[in-house]
């Protein structure tokens, strides 16, 4: 059904009856807009839960320390195994 379909049978319509079809699709509206929130709230807790467990990977004795650390020795022989390295970018 189109918009201009539905405007034409809410127009055949009593006050009342217009006025339970407004609060029916208002209360739609708020419940996508809550569970869109909801969902977006989950993923940021899944994120931030993720990201507390990944710490301990980049501390000093985690398994990823070694490649960040300024103390970690370089992880490619020479400049010309760096991807991309041997390549001039235009600007």
């Amino acid at each position: 059904m189109t918009k201009t379909e539905i405007l034409q049978v809410l127009k055949q319509m009593t006050t009342d009856e217009r006025l339970e079809i407004i609060e029916a699709a208002s209360r739609m509206m708020r419940e996508e807009i809550a569970e869109k929130a909801k969902r977006k709230a989950e993923r940021e807790e899944k994120l931030a839960a993720a990201v507390q467990d990944a710490i301990p990977d980049y501390m000093p004795g985690g398994c990823l320390y070694d490649l960040w650390s300024p103390d970690s020795e370089p992880y490619y022989k020479s400049e010309d195994e760096i991807p991309g390295g041997g390549l001039e970018k235009n600007a």
